[in-house]
C-alpha cells in the first residue's frame, strides 16, 4: 500500500469518526446541556471544534501500532473532549450507538437521527 492510499484512508475514517462524533455530541452534548457553546446551543447541532483529547490516547496508539498516523480518530467535540471519565463513558457509550447505526447502511445520514433525539426530549408528554 502506498503512502498516498493510507492518506486517503486516512482522511476518509477521520471524516467518519467526525460524523459520528458530531452526532454523538448532538445527541449527547446538547442534549443534556453538556455543551457549553452558544453556536451549538442556538443551532441544536454540535458544530464547535475538533480538538485532540487525553481521552483518545489508546486508540491513536492502536492505529500508530498498525502502522497509521492516528490522526483520524484524535480530536473530540469541545464539550466532550476534557470532561471525566465517567461522562466520557456514557459518551462512548452513545457513540457505540451510532457506530451501529452507520455501520449497518454506511450511507445513513446520522445527523437527522440525533437532531431528532434532541427535538423528541423538547416536546413534552402528552396528558390523557
Amino acid at each position: 500500500m502506498s503512502q498516498q492510499e493510507l492518506t486517503e484512508y486516512e482522511e476518509r475514517r477521520r471524516a467518519d469518526h467526525i460524523e459520528i462524533c458530531r452526532a454523538t455530541a448532538t445527541s449527547l452534548c446538547i442534549r443534556n446541556r453538556l455543551c457549553n457553546l452558544r453556536e451549538c446551543r442556538r443551532k441544536r447541532v454540535c458544530s464547535g471544534p475538533m480538538v485532540a483529547s487525553p481521552h483518545q490516547a489508546w486508540t491513536v496508539r492502536a492505529q500508530q501500532e498498525v502502522g497509521l498516523s492516528g490522526k483520524a480518530c484524535a480530536d473530540l467535540p469541545l464539550c466532550i473532549a476534557h470532561k471525566s471519565r465517567e461522562t466520557f463513558a456514557i459518551y462512548m457509550t452513545v457513540m457505540g450507538t451510532y457506530r451501529k447505526l452507520w455501520l449497518d447502511d454506511p450511507m445513513t445520514d446520522l445527523m437527522p437521527t440525533a437532531v431528532m433525539s434532541v427535538a423528541m426530549r423538547r416536546l413534552s408528554p402528552k396528558r390523557s
